[in-house]
């Protein structure tokens, strides 16, 4: 057998292939990132301009090189609730900082955690 096979059978006796779900505790949240933020707004001036496009690479100036940006907020589905969340609801759109999240590893999801003090608000739809 060769090294790589061996590598791959020893990390594969641990993984749990069970269903199981993703329950937060308390009052933490689990999320996913939106790739584009759905509720931008894009505007056009009457010069042309045009508003509301986010560049997603940058130049430094200390290095001089292209550097992807690093999104301060960003729009997030809300996946799973803990039992103490008051505010927040699964399937909720929600603006959180991308600093105060932690990843969560779970079958590669790309979920984030975050606490519910942590959201900085939540989308509603207007009842007119």
């Amino acid at each position: 057998m060769n090294i790589g096979q061996n590598i791959l059978e020893n990390n594969l006796k641990n993984i749990n292939n069970e269903e199981v779900e993703i329950v937060p505790c308390n009052t933490n949240v689990i999320v996913k990132f939106y790739e584009e933020n759905p509720y931008r707004y894009i505007e056009t001036s009457e010069n042309g301009f045009i508003f509301g496009i986010e560049s997603k690479t940058h130049k430094s100036s200390d290095s001089g090189e292209t550097e992807e940006n690093e999104p301060g907020i960003v729009c997030a589905k809300v996946i799973a609730v803990g039992p103490g969340c008051k505010n927040v609801q699964v399937g909720e759109d929600i603006f959180i900082s991308t600093f105060t999240s932690v990843p969560v590893p779970f079958r590669n999801k790309g979920y984030r955690a975050i606490t519910e003090q942590n959201i900085i608000c939540r989308m509603v739809k207007n009842n007119d």
